[in-house]
């Protein structure tokens, strides 16, 4: 789904938990979360903040198969 900037920083306000972020997330992008190198909650938060505000998806790493996380 497309959103304008005003759109995007509407809902982005209106987020409350981090489900929310993680949904608008896909709403915004059509797509999940990538996984990232970091594992602080807060930092992942933060950068998905940062991917809805700035309209740009966030890269994500390929992970080998025999990863375990």
């Amino acid at each position: 789904m497309k959103l304008t900037n005003e759109e995007r920083l509407i809902k982005l306000s209106e987020c409350e938990t981090s489900k929310d972020f993680h949904s608008l997330y896909e709403l915004v992008f059509g797509e999940e979360v990538p996984e990232t190198i970091t594992r602080d909650p807060n930092e992942s938060l933060e950068n998905i903040i940062d991917a809805i505000y700035s309209n740009t998806k966030i890269k994500g790493v390929d992970l080998p198969k025999d990863i375990n996380i």
